[in-house]
Formats: structure tokens, C-alpha cells, sequence
């Protein structure tokens, strides 16, 4: 066997396998890498019209009343916070809040 492998070493035939199965190796790694490609490609635009993408759920859409009640409500708010003081403010906070109406104020 040893004798053998001198003897293709020396006349050129062992460089030649070893360049064949590198050649057959490279052939079958660009294989497996298109058979992923097709793989990913199919996962992500199935023929038959599924798709792996999530669905977004409906959000509830407030009506133009609900914004306005609520720009009012901010507005009355700032002009809280810029002209009443701070007692007027608390006492307001209280009663609102006694009335079941909870706001969040930052009072500095």
C-alpha cells in the first residue's frame, strides 16, 4: 500500500484524486447550500398562499369625539398646572379623584 501511494505521488496521480474528491466535495457543499436556499425561500413565500408572518391584531380606533374630550381634558390640565397654585391644584386632584376620576399630576 505504502509502495502504492509512492508510486501515484510520484507520477502525478495522487495529486489528481486528491484534486477530484476536493472538486466533488466543493460540488456537494454548493449543493446543500442551494438546497437551503430553496429551503428559505419557499418557507418565506409558500406556493400555496400561507404564510409564516404574524397576523396584527385590530386596534381599537378612538372616535373624534373621544380626541377631542381628551385634547380638552390635557388642555384644562396645562392651564392648571400654569395658573392655579399648589392648594388649588391638590384640592382639585382630591375632589376629582373622590369623584372616581383618577389623574396623574406631577407637582414639582
Amino acid at each position: 500500500a505504502v509502495e502504492e501511494w509512492k508510486l501515484k505521488k510520484e507520477t502525478g496521480e495522487l495529486d489528481k484524486e486528491l484534486e477530484e474528491e476536493e472538486r466533488k466535495e466543493r460540488e456537494e457543499e454548493e449543493k446543500r447550500r442551494k438546497e437551503i436556499q430553496e429551503k428559505k425561500r419557499e418557507e418565506d413565500d409558500p406556493e400555496d398562499g400561507t404564510s409564516d408572518q404574524h397576523t396584527i391584531a385590530p386596534l381599537e380606533v378612538p372616535s373624534q369625539k373621544d380626541v377631542e374630550i381628551e385634547l380638552l381634558r390635557k388642555k384644562k390640565m396645562e392651564l392648571l398646572v400654569k395658573y392655579a397654585s399648589e392648594d388649588l391644584q391638590r384640592t382639585s386632584i382630591t375632589a376629582k379623584t373622590l369623584m372616581g376620576r383618577n389623574l396623574i399630576i406631577n407637582l414639582e
